[in-house]
């Protein structure tokens, strides 16, 4: 009898136990869950890179006596042009341009509609000013980048973006951004991504080497490579 209560108290010992580390498990699944949530909308919502560009001159960042030219053909509604500046863009400028063997070279074409070249027509503003690569942190943010014409590269929010950008003439950038007066620097991109062949974005030429389409870090290191030992 005291044997058949000692069992029974065991028993419900053990079930108490595994129902403890069951309620823990998904507790700790639940906290996973909620972890994996935060740091998407983190992602969504972060801000723009804060770097200190050096020997930059409009659209081109590194020194002119590089030995090694490197042109990338962008445009900002373009997921593909995104994943780019995100993977490769950064350490190509630390391991190259900084170094002062490659000299990198944005151009900005509007193939995907009115808000692609709205926004090409800003960037080409913020060179004016020689604040080209900080404006275009800003449109890259994942709190900014926009996709479809759906509105995010509308005139009111690439003024906003500016404003984001230290130093920046806002006044200047929004009466530059109104006239139109570098929608032929659009038109200029396209006519020279089209002299290369590039009909799609990215696209990069190196030293006259075309490489269409998205490119890998690795695939743009040797390239860049090749043209260092050939020189």
């Amino acid at each position: 009898m005291e044997s058949s209560k000692r069992q029974a108290r065991l028993d419900r010992r053990r079930t108490q136990q595994r129902q403890s580390q069951l309620k823990w498990l998904v507790y700790g699944a639940i906290a996973a869950v909620v972890l994996i949530v935060l740091l998407i909308f983190a992602q969504q919502l972060g801000g723009p890179r804060s770097i200190a560009y050096t020997q930059k001159d409009g659209l081109t960042l590194g020194s002119a006596d590089a030995p090694v030219t490197l042109f990338e053909f962008v445009d900002f509604q373009c997921s593909f042009c995104l994943n780019a500046y995100n993977t490769t863009e950064q350490p190509i400028i630390e391991e190259y341009v900084d170094n002062g063997q490659v000299q990198y070279t944005y151009h900005l074409v509007g193939l995907l509609g009115p808000e692609s070249i709205q926004s090409a027509e800003a960037a080409y503003c913020a060179a004016d000013q020689n604040y080209f690569w900080e404006y275009h942190d800003v449109v890259f943010a994942p709190v900014n980048y926009s996709t479809g014409n759906t509105g995010g590269y509308t005139e009111d929010r690439l003024i906003e973006f500016a404003r984001k950008v230290n130093g920046l003439n806002i006044d200047s950038f929004t009466q530059c951004l109104a006239s139109d007066e570098n929608l032929a620097r659009v038109d200029e991109a396209f006519t020279l991504a089209s002299s290369f062949g590039i009909t799609g974005t990215p696209g990069y030429v190196i030293n006259g080497v075309v490489l269409p389409g998205f490119q890998s870090l690795e695939a743009l290191r040797q390239t860049i490579e090749n043209e260092l030992a050939a020189d």
